[in-house]
């Protein structure tokens, strides 16, 4: 059976089942930091302890059912149903260090915007040296110093070239 029609299947009857159990918004949550810890072996049994009673019972479904190998895409694909029926927006940011308030004004600066609800993801990429690039959904502003640094190469570059074909 095709990869994408299971997890597509398990995911509609887990955002059925949470709703049934008043738990979409929890399960949402926890399927995040269950995808988190998934590549991560330590840290993974506490992960599990913590989540809803709701997504424990579903594991255990998917697990009994032979199907532990397509939980990630289960996880992702429920993830995905439920910010379409929720209205969520997707944002990725990412930052050369910590940067704790600059998630909540981006997210105010967003909901100026016309987004009413954002689900920003964290990264931590030292390689930025400083700023920040921000993906929403299929647009990205990359306002970091790297980025900047290669644009000035690169007229830098350009001009030289210019000069060294005119002097």
């Amino acid at each position: 059976m095709d990869a994408g029609l299971i997890a597509s299947r398990y995911a509609n009857a887990l955002l059925l089942f949470a709703k049934e159990q008043q738990a979409a918004p929890r399960v949402y949550s926890d399927a995040r930091a269950l995808l988190d810890a998934l590549p991560r072996a330590e840290g993974l049994e506490d992960c599990i302890k913590g989540l809803s009673p709701t997504l424990q019972k579903f594991i255990t479904l998917v697990i009994h059912n032979k199907r532990a190998e397509y939980l990630p895409a289960i996880l992702n694909a429920y993830r995905a149903r439920y910010r379409h029926e929720n209205g969520i927006t997707r944002a990725c940011l990412t930052t050369a260090a910590e940067n704790p308030g600059l998630v909540e004004r981006l997210t105010e600066l967003m909901k100026k915007q016309g987004f009413t609800q954002v689900d920003f993801k964290t990264e931590i990429n030292p390689d930025l040296i400083g700023g920040f690039v921000i993906q929403v959904e299929d647009k990205r502003l990359d306002a970091s110093i790297a980025s900047q640094l290669r644009s000035i190469r690169k007229e830098w570059e350009e001009k030289n070239r210019k000069n060294r074909k005119n002097g």
